[in-house]
């Protein structure tokens, strides 16, 4: 069995020998890192993290709150909204947590689609 963390390095991996896709390879590596350094796999804080991880954190945020899981139903937007609120400069970028909230309406009528 592999380990989360193992996943993640082989991705990246797989992401650096790409020309057109090795710039993500750091995105894909830190998305699970937390804004307040309690994340995942190195321990990066606030702009250690790159914005495009700082984004991409939020958006597997919401489809993963907002999806049903083996374990549980799908929690609706309302709670996901919530839970973003309350992890702003937690979990999330407090700039970037707060672009999404102001501009929630929009950015979930992508989704739902």
């Amino acid at each position: 069995m592999w380990s989360r963390e193992r996943i993640i390095l082989l991705k990246r991996q797989i992401l650096r020998k790409s020309q057109k896709l090795c710039n993500l390879s750091d995105i894909v590596l830190m998305h699970h890192e937390r804004y307040d350094g309690k994340g995942f796999l190195l321990g990066k804080a606030e702009v250690e993290i790159p914005i495009g991880a700082r984004i991409i954190a939020i958006c597997d945020s919401i489809d993963a709150i907002t999806s049903n899981r083996c374990y549980r139903k799908a929690h609706d937007f309302d709670f996901c909204y919530q839970e973003i609120e309350n992890n702003l400069g937690k979990m999330y970028d407090p700039i970037v947590g707060q672009y999404v909230l102001d501009n929630w309406n929009e950015i979930t009528s992508v989704v739902k689609r």
